[in-house]
């Protein structure tokens, strides 16, 4: 049996299992991170007062995540390349195109990438993946936005580190137990530069260090600017999937052999 590295499609796949395990370590990072440990109560020798305080510490988390988020785009943009580049030695009447990389044109409308597809890539204008581009992929201006994204920022990633704004916003349920066995409980925000302190009873004891509140979101990119990173790329990825499926389903198709077989019918 030809090994994996034979087939495009399972390329494709193993790129995307590649990026989803770099979206899954994104959270990783943050979970082991200094800053997600929460409030802690301390002791100020010079007045004597107990006083609850929080402050951001890991100085490496923001250049972390930053390169571990061009990773994952990086891997979903070579599946989207990798699959196209299977498809299109059946679809295209020139199996020896230039045009072998997945067509996304962010300036381009509806009607250049047509043209692109036929007449450069030399699909048929018969060929069932012109529609998928078009009216479902719709990888072009004004298209599907986290197709474009993979594009942008893929580039991005080349010039600059991906994220503009890594925070940490406050801390939900602080919860502070003093001598008398009441509680107190907090709800902090954070506001330059990032610390928090504020004086509590001697003797109070912390009964819950609270719970961390990251916000990570993409910079100036226009395509995502604002955009929380996590959900966005959990977004791409599936999408990704799915036209690499749907690109496999269409070779398949149009190359009359099974699942099992690439070109000559031998099983992959």
């Amino acid at each position: 049996m030809p090994e994996i590295w034979e087939n495009p499609f399972a390329n494709a796949l193993l790129k995307i299992e590649r990026a989803n395990k770099h979206i899954a370590d994104v959270e990783q990072r943050l979970h082991t991170s200094s800053n997600h440990h929460g409030a802690t109560l301390h002791v100020d020798t010079g007045t004597g007062q107990q006083y609850l305080y929080y402050r951001l510490t890991d100085r490496e988390l923001r250049r972390d995540i930053a390169l571990i988020v061009g990773d994952a785009v990086h891997n979903l943009r070579c599946a989207l390349d990798i699959a196209w580049n299977g498809a299109v030695t059946v679809l295209s009447s020139e199996p020896q195109s230039r045009f072998r990389k997945f067509p996304i044109d962010p300036e381009g409308d509806r009607e250049k990438l047509k043209s692109t597809l036929t007449k450069s890539t030399k699909i048929p204008v018969s060929s069932p993946v012109i529609p998928l581009m078009l009216d479902r992929v719709q990888c072009y201006k004004g298209g599907d936005p986290d197709i474009l994204a993979i594009h942008a920022l893929d580039i991005d990633d080349k010039h600059r580190v991906l994220i503009d704004m890594l925070t940490v916003s406050g801390l939900n349920g602080v919860e502070v137990e003093h001598e008398d066995g009441n509680i107190t409980r907090y709800e902090i925000m954070l506001v330059p530069p990032k610390s928090y302190r504020a004086v509590v009873p001697l003797n109070s004891k912390l009964k819950n260090h609270g719970e961390v509140r990251f916000e990570i979101t993409f910079g100036d990119r226009a395509t995502t600017k604002g955009l929380e990173v996590l959900p966005t790329l959990r977004r791409m990825s599936a999408k990704s999937l799915k036209i690499v499926r749907l690109l496999q389903r269409m070779r398949l198709h149009l190359s009359g052999h099974s699942i099992f077989e690439g070109r000559g019918g031998k099983r992959q």
